[in-house]
């Protein structure tokens, strides 16, 4: 006879794990995590195993990643010589600690290889292709600017408010041009 309650787990950690596949990770994250959070008591890493049909070492190998990531945590039961897991139920602080690694970290770079490409492109004779190669250049940098301005800020405020940026990309493309 089929449970509900289990049915409606996997069929989430499902969903979750196609996201968090979506975003480059892999699926087995997404799926343990929603089993951890839908739990309201920790579970021993042989009770994920057995829910998800995971090996013992795919679910160790997985809960490792989950901690390393924050997003999973080990607690003990007292009595108990197993360990116990627990999800993270916080989505912004999630989020914000993988958009600070990645997304944040990727930002900076290709600010700086589109900063490096400006500079590279000034070398060039002077020329209308090289003013319209600039022009879009400095427009690129601006854009990258604000991506990671927006990211900084989202990291820091745990919040996603676009309005205060309505006018950053102007501002962004005057200070590039100052630099010049």
């Amino acid at each position: 006879m089929s449970d509900p309650l289990h049915d409606s787990a996997l069929v989430a950690a499902d969903a979750i794990g196609d996201v968090i596949e979506h975003w480059g990770f892999r699926k087995a994250l997404g799926r343990v995590w929603t089993v951890l959070y839908l739990e309201d008591v920790p579970l021993s890493a042989a009770e994920i195993a057995e829910r998800l049909s995971m090996s013992a070492g795919a679910v160790s190998t997985t809960l490792g990643e989950l901690q390393r990531w924050g997003v999973a945590k080990r607690v003990w039961k007292p009595g108990q010589r197993k360990e116990f897991y627990e999800a993270e139920t916080d989505f912004w602080k999630m989020i914000s600690r993988v958009v600070n690694e990645r997304e944040r970290a990727l930002a900076q770079r290709i600010r700086a290889r589109l900063e490096e490409a400006t500079e590279m492109a000034y070398d060039a004779p002077r020329s209308s292709r090289r003013s319209h190669v600039t022009e879009r250049l400095k427009r690129l940098v601006s854009f990258a600017l604000v991506a990671q301005t927006v990211i900084d800020s989202f990291v820091v405020s745990q919040r996603a408010d676009f309005q205060k940026f309505g006018n950053l990309l102007s501002f962004a493309r005057e200070k590039v041009a100052r630099r010049r």
